[in-house]
């Protein structure tokens, strides 16, 4: 009798202590607003290849969640998973009401760390739950919020490149692909990012006389800033797979990425005098003479109207913080968007504005490499995007590619 009891009792022990290593090693994903705790996971979890500038890549996410956790009508979840006690997976739920997909409201998913299907399935599945919560049907991803300056898609080609600010990247060696295609996640559309190799195109050496090209000052840019959101509107009306940011609060922001930088960290001694390089193009000329050389932003290179003072076009560069972080010189500028109006295409403007641009900041700032990114290339319905094929790809080599994930839920 004696020996049954003990048997028991030594059979309870050894169950309780299996459900003990079994909870101890239970998955568990939980949600998080401390920024504190975000900040030591990404410590751990977060890929950056030059760790130089890791700390400013986090404490750039850091400034981001904690603008958008003080309002509290924004839609936006952390997720963290744990193994035991330590971090093992990660993921933001950002339902942006300035992105659209094919011009309809769309969930996302971003700042993606899971090195496991297990990981991966528990994140996304606290994402796609949080989207329906919402009346969202739909999510994509990854994009990792603020676009601007950590850009989106996954990484599938390129990882030789220097990173460059604005652009997203992972870890080459990521499984990412591979669990998500599992998961039920389709590559919807795919994106180039293009070395534009050619300072000079030949459709841009001449404007139509009813134009002019400038460069303005910080209060002039400020005084066209509606002007602009209505370009992009106008511009950007076509239906693409992913837009956002074409707000009045995305342009100031941008606005700021361009002044941010000291000028100690521009490249000086390699400028040499425009007037001298560009006298045969006066559209050039006429442009730096009407304009204030020391204090123009010079990575904003307009088209207007001369009668009108109407904006027909613009380009939108984004320097790259990651030099500046590094303690470099900028030598190099993220393309960021190209806005031309409808009704001005054909018309050489914005090879214009590219030849303009490039001069202006070659000449004033020394920066010699210029990158465009994110150009939407094809969409799984095998859509291409002609006309960006057509008007950037003949003067430039695709570098990078992405790719974004899309999931009916």
């Amino acid at each position: 009798m004696k020996n049954n009891i003990l048997n028991k009792k030594i059979g309870e022990l050894d169950i309780v202590q299996v459900l003990q290593k079994i909870d101890k090693g239970a998955l568990k994903v939980c949600e998080t607003e401390d920024i504190k705790e975000i900040e030591k996971i990404l410590e751990t979890l977060l890929y950056v290849p030059n760790e130089n500038i890791k700390p400013q890549i986090i404490d750039t996410l850091l400034d981001y969640l904690s603008g958008r956790f003080s309002d509290i009508s924004y839609k936006i979840k952390v997720f963290v998973a744990y193994q035991d006690t330590e971090p093992c997976g990660f993921i933001i739920s950002d339902l942006n009401p300035e992105y659209k997909s094919y011009s309809r409201k769309c969930g996302t998913f971003g700042w993606l760390h899971a090195g496991n299907r297990e990981v991966c399935k528990n994140l996304l599945m606290k994402c796609e739950a949080f989207a329906r919560e919402n009346k969202v049907r739909r999510i994509r991803g990854p994009i990792n919020f603020p676009k601007n300056a950590m850009g989106y898609g996954l990484q599938t080609e390129g990882f030789d490149q220097p990173l460059l600010y604005g652009v997203a990247f992972n870890n080459p060696k990521s499984h990412l692909y591979e669990l998500l295609s599992s998961l039920g996640y389709e590559v919807e559309s795919e994106y180039t990012c293009v070395d534009v190799m050619e300072e000079s195109w030949k459709k841009g050496n001449s404007l139509a006389r009813n134009l002019n090209l400038c460069c303005l000052t910080l209060d002039e840019l400020i005084e066209k800033v509606d002007d602009i959101v209505e370009l992009a509107r106008d511009s950007f009306s076509t239906i693409l797979p992913d837009t956002s940011g074409g707000g009045r609060e995305n342009v100031l922001k941008l606005i700021d990425l361009a002044i941010s930088v000291p000028k100690p960290y521009f490249h000086h001694k390699i400028c040499y005098n425009p007037y001298e390089r560009y006298i045969h193009i006066p559209e050039f000329i006429e442009a730096w003479k009407e304009a204030d050389l020391e204090n123009m932003i010079t990575v904003f290179p307009m088209a207007l109207e001369r009668k009108t003072n109407k904006l027909v076009g613009m380009l939108i560069g984004v320097l790259d913080y990651y030099q500046y972080w590094n303690g470099n010189y900028i030598s190099r500028v993220n393309v960021h968007t190209a806005m031309v109006r409808k009704g001005y295409n054909g018309m050489g403007i914005f090879s214009s504005l590219n030849n303009f641009g490039q001069a202006t900041n070659r000449s004033m700032r020394g920066i010699t490499y210029y990158e465009g990114t994110a150009i939407w290339t094809k969409n799984s319905k095998g859509v291409n995007n002609e006309r960006a094929i057509n008007s950037i790809f003949p003067h430039c080599k695709p570098i990078r590619r992405h790719v974004m994930w899309q999931k009916r839920i």
